[in-house]
């Protein structure tokens, strides 16, 4: 009798112990599969090689993002500040270096604005969590607003760094001003499609069977209900196959908010880099007419 009481009251403790083992093991499981899931669908996030000199003179911090944290890097001009630009980037195994190398960091500090670059999870110093990266520059963009509660601030995505842009400004407590997207696709899928036929029907797959994996790869959707803005500009270029002139055109005939859109000449990712002139007088007239 004693024995049989005992047991009635153990069950239920080994019971709840057994399906919290459960949950962990499935839990553990999820995780793995994200993880093995990110190594085969954004390889370059884990090929990162720092060059440390290129960030003389930066401020690195860590943002608080979930349960981990997002690798910043901030500085501000030597003149007045006229306001704080957070840039966004592409996907390339430099992450936020990328900006660093190619010049539109020092552009925009030239300019009198202060630079915020950061890496994505899975990116550059910032480990992966998972495949919300609007939750990324969310973290970003609400420190930055927090620590700089008087500027402006611009939004500055390339690429997959200008999908999320996108993303992140369709919510309702957005805290951009105005949003430059520069060689954005129209969806996600266009690029696995293109670049690699075996990966876009194993992006395809795992869609169905975690919706949450990539829903919100439709941009043209997204480029329609953005949060108020001042002004959305659009950069594309003349010989960029992947992506391409009439996507931004489309993107930007979508666009609920006033726009603007530029045409530079050159490949994917290079409209900085070959017309540094006639870029940087586009930035600074987009710029200018916020104020």
């Amino acid at each position: 009798m004693y024995a049989g009481h005992l047991y009635f009251f153990l069950f239920p403790l080994l019971l709840s112990l057994r399906i919290q083992l459960h949950v962990r093991k499935l839990y553990a499981l999820k995780k793995y599969l994200r993880t093995l899931a990110h190594q085969l669908l954004l390889p370059r996030g884990r090929s990162y090689h720092s060059d440390t000199s290129l960030e003389a003179g930066w401020e690195k911090i860590s943002i608080s993002r979930g349960h981990s944290f997002i690798s910043a890097l901030v500085r501000g001009p030597e003149t007045k500040v006229a306001g704080t630009v957070v840039l966004s980037h592409p996907y390339l195994s430099d992450a936020k270096q990328f900006f660093l190398k190619r010049g539109h960091a020092g552009m925009y500090l030239e300019l009198g604005y202060r630079v915020v670059l950061f890496d994505y999870n899975g990116f550059g110093e910032s480990p992966f969590q998972d495949f919300s990266y609007e939750s990324d520059i969310k973290a970003v963009v609400t420190y930055v607003k927090n620590r700089y509660r008087e500027q402006s601030l611009t939004g500055h995505g390339v690429s997959f760094g200008a999908s999320h842009v996108i993303t992140y400004s369709t919510f309702s407590d957005q805290l951009f001003d105005s949003i430059i997207i520069e060689n954005c696709l129209d969806s996600n899928l266009s690029y696995y499609k293109k670049r690699n036929k075996a990966l876009h029907l194993l992006m395809l797959s795992l869609m169905r069977f975690f919706p949450g994996i990539n829903r919100h790869h439709d941009y043209i959707k997204s480029i329609s209900c953005l949060a108020p803005l001042k002004k959305v500009l659009f950069i594309y270029n003349t010989h960029d196959d992947l992506t391409t002139i009439s996507m931004g055109n489309e993107l930007s005939a979508a666009c609920n908010m006033p726009r603007d859109m530029a045409i530079f000449e050159g490949k994917h990712l290079n409209a900085f880099q070959d017309n540094k002139k006639k870029y940087t007088r586009l930035i600074t007239s987009f710029l200018k007419d916020l104020k």
